[in-house]
């Protein structure tokens, strides 16, 4: 079954025409809600905008004002960057003192100073309209502050263009009454254009190109007015006439709202006749049915090629009009599904069709719907949910359904839940942190005002309390405040404000779960939510709430544990910083493992370059424990060399010339191991692609090395007595230990 757009707007036109009826209705539009002419840059450092007028024409002039003000304990000098419209021009000659013009990029530079605590700096430019582009009036002026390593923009609608002018009002036929007729004009000039019709009968219709009907015969004179920005703000019009009859005999017109209907659907027929009534009705649906109603509706009982006859008729005469439907039937359709599946295992599930089928759509009963003859679908908790498959062709749809029972399993217990999967089922790999939460719906914007806060609680107590408030807003149990969680949002947040970046990443390269682990956080991970430029806390919470990547981590319903952090730096880009991270008290505590970082297998390194191993490990190493790097090739395996320091943090490096006696121009792999003072293995990072490249500038052709056997290093379970720093778990045997839990993320919106 076909959607047909024009029906429906028919439809809606004659159920409308009480409104045509009742008079002028639509207030012509107002230039000043969008074309204001002012703009604003809030913070510390604060800029306004506006442009006067922010209505132009070719020829007129226009004044130009920026203000700046300095809310910060320092003096400070921004740049301010003016970036004009390529109509816009000035005369360079009386620039104001500080202002400086390029006339290749059409910007306006100044460079004020500002004293401390309340400093503040303007200036004003008069600017002339020189010409005025006809397809794009609406123009903007932006201004760009820039401080230290910061860049904010704030942009001025304006409006520049030229009067509307009406060519001519189009030929209006004769039409009958009660028959509807769409009304044009021909009409120049820059838009947006608004349109007011006088329909000669005492009518004025506030609507672009209307579609009206005249309830008697006669002839009507039309007068159009139409008015742009331009001519409202300076209260001009131009007008144009035009006339129109309105006869009283009969003219058949209807219309279906689907012409490719299914056997059994009921179609409309959208009548829009017109004639002095009364009228005399009869349709013929081609089918041996006959009806006398005015706005018939009919079902075909067989698929075939049917012809619609209408006839109406009046004291003035008769008329006739056609229409040919196609009656199809929906397909054939069935389809499998497994009954019976664990939660967090993909339900298979595979739809069949007839050739006529154009799409397969499933609809999982828990919220997530697909498209396509296969399907592959976790449940994230147990219960019975009811699939619906339906195929669908032009004439219709058929739904099959059925109930799968989803067993609750070992995932029940756990969260964050590891459920993202590949078109064909697979669990995807490369990105062991990925998650998908279910999403929460919000009805409206979420509002947090300013509360009462305990007597001399700290911006982060506070934070604290805004987040468990917002979930109490939205039925869910407070937090639980967890010291460790709030040391690795303290520390991030710091690093934020310290390193001049914003990002989950910390500037060590470690992600947040590696974070947790380094601060002795024994419990699932279940998210972090960051946000920076916010003076108070209950403005990062609404923030949260109000973002879709937020939300589902602020009002996770299995979240038990949270902290939080919060610094201060007004010399830092965005002055304030805030963190908080979600923990599962119930869920495995995360392992860590060696995340590998350069060099990645994607590029090709030459013989004489020197090459930089880097990786991440969350624990501080103890007394005789060091990374031993390897590279192999043909199963054996040569030293490299050792590391037993960071760089920073978490990050460590190792760097070594492909010419020091190591390697040959080849494919090889390189590996990781935490060895102990024993020599024992506790962790080995995956073991990935490396290649070698010739040099074709060295002079000669690379020595060739023979390179020294080591074994590999096999790993052994090792117990480690608890010291005062953290310590590397009992780790059991293998060649990769598993990833830490999944991570959801969340970072404000650019």
């Amino acid at each position: 079954m076909k959607v047909r757009t024009l029906p429906v707007l028919l439809l809606l036109f004659v159920v409308g025409l009480v409104v045509f009826w009742t008079g002028r209705d639509t207030a012509a539009f107002d230039p000043t809600d969008t074309f204001t002419g002012s703009a604003q840059i809030d913070g510390p450092l604060s800029l306004q905008l506006s442009v006067s007028p922010p209505v132009a024409t070719p020829g007129d002039k226009l004044l130009l004002t920026i203000r700046l003000q300095n809310q910060m304990k320092v003096t400070v000098s921004p740049a301010v960057v003016l970036q004009l419209p390529s109509g816009l021009g000035l005369d360079t000659t009386k620039l104001p003192s500080g202002l400086t013009m390029n006339l290749q990029t059409q910007e306006l530079n100044w460079l004020p100073i500002l004293p401390a605590n309340g400093g503040q700096g303007q200036i004003e430019v008069d600017l002339r309209v020189e010409t005025a582009d006809l397809m794009q009036p609406e123009q903007t002026i932006t201004a760009v502050l820039r401080h230290e390593e910061s860049e904010e923009k704030a942009s001025a609608p304006i409006w520049i263009g030229l009067p509307p002018q009406i060519n001519r009002i189009l030929p209006l036929p004769s039409v009958a009454v009660g028959q509807p007729v769409q009304l044009l004009a021909e009409i120049g000039g820059s838009g947006p254009v608004a349109q007011t019709w006088n329909l000669g009968d005492g009518r004025l219709v506030d609507v672009n190109d209307p579609i009206v009907v005249y309830p008697a015969a006669g002839e009507y004179e039309i007068i159009l007015e139409a008015a742009n920005p331009l001519t409202v703000v300076r209260e001009t019009a131009v007008f144009q006439t035009g006339r129109i009859t309105i006869v009283p005999q009969p003219a058949a017109q209807f219309m279906p709202n689907d012409t490719t209907p299914g056997v059994g659907q009921t179609i409309t027929f959208i009548n829009q006749s017109g004639g002095q009534r009364p009228l005399i009705y009869r349709w013929d649906f081609g089918d041996g049915v006959i009806t006398t109603e005015a706005d018939p509706t009919h079902q075909y009982a067989l698929p075939g090629e049917y012809t619609v006859h209408l006839t109406i008729e009046n004291d003035f005469g008769q008329s006739e009009a056609f229409w040919p439907i196609t009656v199809g039937a929906p397909p054939i359709a069935d389809m499998e599904i497994d009954a019976v599946a664990p939660a967090g295992e993909p339900v298979y599930g595979q739809a069949f069709g007839d050739d006529t089928v154009t799409v397969f759509q499933w609809d999982m009963g828990d919220g997530n719907v697909y498209e396509g003859a296969l399907v592959s679908h976790p449940y994230r908790q147990g219960g019975d949910f009811y699939v619906s498959m339906t195929a669908k062709n032009e004439f219709g749809g058929t739904e099959i359904g059925r109930w799968v029972h989803i067993d609750p399993g070992q995932l029940a217990m756990y969260l964050p839940l590891i459920l993202r999967f590949d078109d064909t089922g697979g669990e995807l790999s490369g990105n062991p942190y990925g998650l998908t939460l279910d999403p929460v719906d919000l009805a409206e914007p979420f509002v947090m005002g300013p509360m009462e806060t305990p007597a001399g609680s700290s911006q982060t107590e506070q934070l604290y309390f805004y987040i468990n408030e917002a979930r109490r807003q939205f039925g869910l149990p407070p937090l639980n405040f967890v010291l460790e969680l709030s040391n690795a949002a303290q520390q991030h947040v710091g690093d934020m404000a310290g390193y001049r970046y914003t990002a989950h990443t910390g500037y060590d390269g470690s992600l947040p779960a590696e974070r947790l682990i380094g601060q002795g956080y024994r419990a699932g991970y279940a998210g972090e939510a960051t946000a920076w430029g916010f003076e108070y806390p209950y403005q990062a919470v609404e923030f949260w709430v109000n973002s879709p990547a937020h939300r589902r981590i602020i009002l996770n319903r299995y979240a038990t544990d949270v902290g939080v952090g919060y610094t201060v730096d007004y010399n830092a880009p965005n002055v304030w910083y805030w963190t908080a991270e979600f923990g599962n008290a119930y869920t495995a505590p995360p392992q860590p493992f060696i995340r590998l970082g350069e060099p990645q297998p994607e590029r090709e390194w030459m013989i004489s370059e020197p090459v930089t191993f880097s990786w991440n490990w969350p624990l501080p190493l103890s007394p005789g424990q060091q990374f031993m790097v390897n590279h192999l090739q043909n199963g054996t395996a040569v030293l490299l060399g050792s590391v037993a320091q960071p760089d920073v943090d978490t990050r460590y490096s190792f760097t070594m010339s492909a010419t020091d006696d190591w390697a040959l121009v080849g494919s090889y792999q390189w590996q990781v191991t935490l060895t102990d003072s024993s020599g024992s293995a506790l962790a080995s990072s995956e073991r990935r692609a490396l290649v070698l490249a010739p040099d074709p500038n060295l002079p000669t052709p690379t020595p060739a090395v023979t390179p020294t056997a080591v074994p590999i290093i096999a790993p052994t379970a090792i117990s480690i007595t608890p010291t005062p720093t953290p310590i590397i778990p009992i780790v059991t045997p293998r060649a990769t230990l598993l990833p830490p839990p999944v991570i959801i993320t969340a970072t404000p919106a650019p």
